[in-house]
Parts: structure tokens; sequence; C-alpha cells
């Protein structure tokens, strides 16, 4: 053996433990970067509670500030495009931190007009999703602006819900009737591989509420409707029909109910969206 030999054993066993200590200050830095990597992960959805103060700021952002919100005049079509950044921003990364979706549009007037959702996965089953869906089309009324925000509140307070299906909430660009927001709804936002296992739609109220109905209106009163209905409602069984529907209205969405009484309005609207809640988390069971 040379003389060598004994220096080079001596410099590798003055080496070997700066190696172990380095090799584990990198393994801790490591460790500790992809924990804290998997905590803002999961930080990023952040759920908001359901209450009268957001949905009024979010009421009054689109009633206000943003106005009418259709196709067919230049204000409209620039509420439109307000209509949409606003939920996608609302939705998004930067504030509960959904990725925010969009379909391939329909044109009208020169722009792409499209749909924009954000989903719940699904735990158990992440193919078969339930459907909630809003217009975020408008006059510029607290009604309309009431129904959209809505479902803009509700999928930002279920943000952290761990249904068994999916539950997509849906924007529409386009105050539709329901049967062609449901053919919007399973042609563009519906992928390949998935199935829609239900669709719950929430519209402005046509006309005035008549005394001694009901305060939830069905826009679809067909066999089909009102067995999804009886289902969301607790009682009956879940429905064999493939992707059933059931467009609902409230007193709270109607231009002529609560007129003078904001405040009442918005306290109801933040309870009949608990209901709305329950009725999607028995759907995605």
């Amino acid at each position: 053996m040379s003389d060598s030999s004994p220096k080079t054993y001596k410099i590798i066993l003055m080496v070997l433990p700066v190696g172990v200590v380095i090799g584990t200050i990198i393994f801790m830095f490591m460790y500790f970067y992809n924990e804290r990597r998997d905590e803002q992960k999961f930080q990023a959805i952040a759920a908001h509670e359901l209450s009268v103060d957001d949905l009024s700021d979010v009421v009054g952002k689109f009633s206000k500030r943003i106005g009418v919100r259709d196709v067919e005049t230049e204000e409209g079509r620039n509420g439109l495009k307000s209509a949409s950044s606003m939920i996608e921003g609302r939705l998004g990364p930067q504030n509960v931190g959904f990725t925010v979706k969009k379909d391939e549009g329909e044109a009208k007037h020169g722009k792409l007009w499209k749909s924009l959702w954000v989903d719940i996965r699904g735990k158990k089953k992440p193919n078969n999703v339930i459907i909630a869906a809003v217009s975020f089309a408008g006059k510029g009324e607290v009604a309309d602006a009431n129904a959209t925000s809505t479902l803009l509140m509700l999928a930002s307070a279920m943000a952290r819900d761990e249904p068994s299906r999916t539950i997509r909430f849906v924007f529409l660009p386009f105050d539709q009737s329901p049967a062609e927001q449901n053919a919007w709804l399973l042609q563009r936002c519906i992928a390949e591989g998935e199935v829609c296992d239900g669709i719950i739609g929430i519209q402005t109220m046509k006309g005035d509420l008549e005394v001694g109905d009901s305060e939830w209106q069905l826009a679809d009163n067909s066999a089909d409707s009102q067995a999804w209905w009886g289902f969301l409602q607790g009682g009956q069984p879940r429905p064999a029909n493939a992707a059933p529907s059931v467009w609902v209205s409230h007193s709270v969405y109607s231009p002529e109910a609560w007129a003078g009484q904001r405040d009442r309005r918005l306290e109801k609207t933040v309870a009949i969206t608990k209901s709305i809640m329950f009725w999607l988390r028995q759907a995605a069971e």
C-alpha cells in the first residue's frame, strides 16, 4: 500500500461527516419545502363564509358598478365582459383559489361569449358531475344580480367541500330557456368521459308571485323535473333518467317582490342559499 493511502483515508474520514451533515441539511430543506408547498396548495382554496355583508358587496358590484349585462347593446356587452372578469377574479387563484375554465363560446355581435365554471372535484366519482348553473346576463337590477351572486357565494362557501361526485358551478353568458341552457351545459361544459348526474339551475323570476304560491317556483313542471325536485327536497329516490334537471326561482330573484326591502332581501337570500347548498351536497353524494 502506498504512503498516500493513510492520508487518503484521513481525508475521507474528515470529509464524510461533513457530507452527512450537508446531505441531512439538504434533505431537511427539501422535506420542509415540500411540506410548505403542499400546505400552500391546500390553502389556495379558501372558503368564504356566507354572510349578508359579503352578499351585499357582490350584489352591489353587479347591479351598480357593472349594471346592464346583455349582448343586444354596447352597454350590455361591456357589462357582460365586466361581469365575466369579476366572476373569474372572485373565484380564481388570487382569491378563492379555483382554476376557472371556459368553453369555446358562441359568436354574437362579433365577439365570442363564453361560459365560465369551477369544479369541486369528487373524491369517489370525479367523472360524475352535478351542475349548478346561473346566467350572469341581466338588466342590472338587484333581482338578477342576486341570482348570479347566489351561485358565486355558493362556490366560495363550498370550496373546501369533499363531495363524492364533482360539483361544477357554471356561469352562462345568455339568459335563455331552461331547455336551451341545458343543451349548452351538456354540449359545452361536460368533457369526454364525464357524465352529468343532474342540473340545478337558478333563474331570475319572471312575472309576479301570486298570493298563496310557494316562494320556490319551477320553470318546468314536467314529470322528470318534478322527480328531480322531489329528490333534492328529500324523501324521494334519485331519478333513474340521465341528466335530470330543474330550474328554480324564488321571490328574492323577483324584480317586483321585496321592493324597498334590500336588507331583508339579502338576509332571505343568504337563508335560501343554504337550502341550495343542502341540495347540492345531497345530489353530489
